[in-house]
């Protein structure tokens, strides 16, 4: 058996099975995506997955972990075959995730990995024949990422991942009147923010350099708690993530954002404090906590290094009320949306954001400064 490396190509005969390798034990879930010559799902043979396990002329899964598929026999229009496993959770895979045909084996490892689904293999059309590549990209975001990259209603993935359902009408009251939140440009026509700031809005208006922008949603993952919005005029100036993914327990930080519109003033409002853990609440690895003290209003704001490179997003912070009535206190715990998780967002719609190169640190006033022209105060109607 010939084992294949991601980005490795090779022919590939016209019906076989791929099959999931291993014990069966806590394998992930296994999808079909057919693509056409744009690159988006073929309206012609929608998805399927190993729950559903619809049979199908082409394609049909004769088990969860093995998915029977005759090439020949795919309508014209489908250029591209995307096979994926996916984690019902939408929690990460973390383990390694073998696929194997008659001939060829390909292997991900995603034990180190936040990866919630991984592109497999993808099988293509070339010069009359179809072909096999390796590919083991992995989203964070999970399924959602993916349907979002491909053009997949939402639908299919609350379907098969129960959790990323919205709740039922009768159970969350739509939000009415105005509202307001921070944001920061990740590229001259999109800013970013938090997915809850811009829930339920009719109308988003984004006020950057003393003029108000009227902005779309892109895509709201509700479940990452991340939006995208684009605005036609471009932004004055434009975030650089860190190049270095990881953080440091302990390290120096400054919130920017727009807290407490209409009390603390209109203009943007920054504060310094520290990580203060690598994770959130129940070991949540898609946030960090940090000290710097934040008010409503700052949620969608930037998190920076003391370099002025972006880190994070502002979040959340803990319920302090609820806290006090069970006895305890505490203070200034906050959370943020770690840099790998927005990198992972923006990926899946083929943006690719400004990186820094060098980590000089500068100063607070100095990242403050440097940071102005970036952040922007989102404001909604609902």
């Amino acid at each position: 058996m010939r084992d294949l490396v991601a980005g490795e190509r090779a022919a590939i005969a016209g019906a076989g099975v791929f099959a999931l390798a291993g014990d069966g034990g806590d394998q992930p879930t296994l999808a079909l995506i057919a693509l056409g010559a744009d690159r988006r799902v073929s309206p012609v043979f929608p998805p399927i997955d190993a729950l559903t396990r619809e049979m199908r002329p082409a394609a049909q899964f004769e088990d969860g972990a093995r998915l029977r598929v005759a090439l020949d026999d795919m309508p014209g229009a489908v250029e591209r075959l995307v096979l994926i496993a996916f984690d019902r959770g939408n929690q990460p895979i973390a383990r390694v995730v073998t696929l194997e045909t008659e001939a060829l084996r390909f292997a991900v490892d995603l034990r180190e990995r936040p990866d919630a689904a991984v592109i497999l293999i993808e099988c293509y059309r070339h010069q009359g024949a179809w072909r096999i590549a390796a590919n083991g990209q992995g989203f964070a975001m999970g399924l959602s990422a993916i349907a979002a990259a491909y053009g997949i209603d939402h639908s299919w993935v609350t379907r098969l991942i129960p959790r990323l359902q919205p709740p039922d009408a009768d159970e969350r009251a739509p939000r009415t009147g105005a509202s307001s939140g921070s944001g920061v440009a990740i590229e001259r026509h999109h800013i970013l923010t938090n997915a809850h700031v811009v829930e339920d809005a009719r109308t988003v208006t984004v006020q950057a350099g003393g003029r108000p922008l009227s902005a779309d949603t892109v895509f709201a993952d509700r479940r990452n708690d991340l939006a995208l919005l684009r605005v036609e005029t471009p932004m004055a100036g434009v975030a650089q993530f860190r190049s270095e993914v990881g953080l440091h327990l302990g390290e120096d930080v400054v919130a920017l954002g727009f807290p407490l519109q209409g009390l603390l003033g209109t203009g943007p409002q920054a504060s310094a404090g520290n990580i203060a853990a690598l994770c959130g609440i129940g070991n949540d690895s898609s946030l960090f906590q940090f000290t710097a003290p934040i008010a409503s209003g700052n949620s969608g704001g930037p998190i920076l290094d003391m370099a002025g490179h972006l880190i994070g997003l502002v979040c959340s912070s803990l319920n302090l009320d609820r806290i006090r009535q069970s006895g305890a206190s505490a203070e200034n715990i906050n959370f943020g949306i770690k840099g790998a998780m927005i990198l992972s967002f923006l990926d899946s719609f083929g943006i690719e954001p400004q990186m820094a190169h060098g980590n000089a640190v500068i100063g607070r006033a100095a990242v403050v400064r440097q940071a102005r022209d970036t952040i922007a105060r989102v404001t909604c109607e609902c």
